[in-house]
């Protein structure tokens, strides 16, 4: 199954973001989406035009946050994957490690932070895709996920240049 990953997209409508982030949302079997959409428009639009698993963020408006739960969990090809918008992020994101364990999930997927992170704790993976419009102390990005035969297989996609290479990291 292909995912694309954000989060912390703060946009009012779909126009407002990377044609990049589009495309790859178009070839997706699933978009998830980590919180704050900021505009019920842009939820809206994303829940009509794509297959979205999504939770809210605190920076959403109520009208998201009355349809979308804090906390999301679901299955695919026997990998259990977890939502959340955020966490403490004490000791290096170990209290996301926890998080996930609680969850029961074997991918826990977060925002917030608007940059992308990704991190091994014990057998579960902790990832933030960063934020595709307003990043901070990074590159605007997003994650392309494969999860196939119960393997996870995720891609960094940077929606910046550097130094005139498209960036993308396989992890």
């Amino acid at each position: 199954m292909k995912i694309t990953a954000i989060s912390d997209t703060h946009a009012s409508s779909i126009d407002q973001l990377p044609e990049k982030l589009i495309e790859y949302m178009e070839k997706s079997d699933l978009v998830i989406h980590a919180g704050d959409f900021t505009s019920p428009e842009l939820f809206h639009e994303l829940s009509d035009r794509y297959e979205l698993k999504a939770v809210y963020g605190d920076s959403d408006e109520d009208e998201i946050k009355a349809r979308l739960k804090e906390s999301e969990v679901f299955e695919i090809d026997g990998i259990r994957v977890g939502i959340v918008h955020k966490g403490n992020y004490l000791n290096n994101f170990d209290d996301l490690g926890y998080k996930a364990k609680e969850l029961g999930v074997n991918l826990l997927i977060f925002g917030h932070i608007h940059r992308f992170v990704i991190k091994n704790f014990g057998d579960i993976v902790i990832l933030c895709p960063g934020s595709p419009t307003k990043p901070r102390l990074s590159f605007a990005s997003f994650a392309s996920i494969d999860i196939e035969n119960s393997k996870i297989r995720v891609d960094f996609v940077a929606l910046e240049n550097f130094c005139g290479m498209d960036v993308r990291l396989r992890l």
